[in-house]
């Protein structure tokens, strides 16, 4: 039986990917967690106006 030698065989671009589409994957990966921080300290700011009222 032969050995199966999957960096012969494949390489990134058999999946379809792009470097475009890795470069939008992490800039969406990183603007995501930028949003979430956004809203988190609104909510948090929104929460410690509301009780020093």
């Amino acid at each position: 039986m032969e050995f199966f030698d999957n960096a012969v065989h494949y390489g990134p671009n058999d999946a379809g990917v792009s470097t475009l589409s890795i470069s939008l994957v992490v800039i969406g990966i990183l603007l995501g967690a930028w949003l979430f921080g956004a809203a988190y300290e609104l909510l948090i700011n929104f929460i410690k106006n509301k009780n020093n009222n």
